[in-house]
Formats: C-alpha cells, sequence, structure tokens
C-alpha cells in the first residue's frame, strides 16, 4: 500500500520508481478527501524534484501517474486538460509505448 509522508512532499527515488497505478487507485479509494487532494500536489512536487534533479526516466514515471491520477481517480473538473501537459511530458521525457497509448485515451478526453 502507498504511503505517503505529507510532511515531506517528494517521493524519493526508490519509492517513486515502485508506485504503480493500482497503488494510486488503492490509494484513492481509502483516503480522506484531503489526502486524496494532496496526493496531486505529492506526485507533482516529486515530479518536479527528479525533473530538476536530471533524472528524466523518473520524473517522465512521475508524469504519467500525476496525469493518470488526474484523469481517472481523482477526475476534477477540467480533468483532461490539466492531464494532458503531464501525458506529455511523461512522453518527452521518456517514449514508451504506454506513455503514448494513456497520451492518446487522454486526449479523447473524458
Amino acid at each position: 500500500m502507498l504511503a505517503i509522508d505529507f510532511g515531506h512532499p517528494v517521493f524519493e527515488a526508490p519509492v517513486a520508481e515502485a508506485i504503480t497505478t493500482g497503488d494510486l487507485d488503492n490509494f484513492y479509494a481509502s483516503a480522506k478527501e484531503i489526502d486524496q487532494l494532496n496526493l496531486f500536489f505529492h506526485l507533482e512536487a516529486s515530479f518536479h524534484h527528479h525533473l530538476n534533479a536530471g533524472r528524466d526516466e523518473l520524473a517522465a514515471h512521475l508524469a504519467f501517474l500525476t496525469a493518470y491520477y488526474l484523469f481517472l481517480p481523482l477526475t476534477p473538473p477540467a480533468s483532461y486538460p490539466l492531464a494532458l501537459p503531464y501525458i506529455g511530458q511523461a512522453v518527452r521525457l521518456n517514449p514508451l509505448p504506454e506513455y503514448f497509448e494513456w497520451q492518446a485515451l487522454i486526449q479523447k478526453g473524458n
């Protein structure tokens, strides 16, 4: 299960690398609303931290997770335009087939 220390708003590399979309789904299903929202900011801060540190593949993974979390579990108003830049970053930083597939899904909107 995904454990988050909101006092330290960045997932360290080994933890970030291990996070899956299933972890995000499970967290969302079991967390309080404030923690559901705060997870987005934790993912975003982690993305920028690792991007600025030159860890492009890890930043791409975090950008993908951020896009996924915005688009599916969280689904705020305007989730499509909010998720689109993150999935674009994932594809740009590490053009994995999975990221391209999700980019196509997100571009369809919800």
